[in-house]
């Protein structure tokens, strides 16, 4: 097994990967980051759960659908990292991400721009560091509505 500063470099890795699959639209690499079964929560600034999922296909198939055509960014610094079992470390990031979406006519705002919190526990299955809970804590997300939006 992994000593702590072993783990610890390679969760950072793996999450840095998380950032860029998602900005570059590499879907079946993205869902080899997470455990079959995770804890996934997104909680808005006021503290409610505005999306959840325990089935990783179902948030990469919405993941992939919503980011459709989308320009994004998405970044990580200042992980705290703490192992609390041998196979588990708890790890919180602090996030920034800006979405910017294509002129469709759908639901999607013209752009988003958050700041917040990952809360995550990795645990090591497969030989590997896989995510099994996911929570986005925002603190600040700016919308911005397409022009004639309602």
């Amino acid at each position: 097994m992994q000593n702590d500063t072993q783990a610890f470099d390679e969760i950072g890795m793996r999450k840095a990967r998380y950032c860029r699959y998602v900005d570059t639209k590499l879907w079946d690499e993205f869902r080899e980051l997470f455990a079959d079964a995770p804890d996934i929560r997104f909680i808005d600034a006021g503290g409610t759960v505005i999306h959840a999922f325990t089935s990783v296909d179902e948030f990469v198939t919405r993941s992939a659908n919503y980011l459709e055509g989308a320009r994004t960014i998405h970044q990580v610094h200042n992980a705290e990292m703490e192992r609390v079992a041998e196979d588990r470390v708890n790890a919180i990031w602090s996030m920034e991400d800006y979405l910017v979406f294509p002129p469709a006519n759908d639901e999607r705002p013209a752009s988003m721009h958050g700041y917040g919190h990952y809360h995550e526990t990795w645990e090591f299955r497969d030989g590997q560091w896989r995510i099994a809970k996911l929570e986005l804590r925002r603190t600040i997300l700016e919308i911005m509505p397409k022009e004639g939006a309602q």
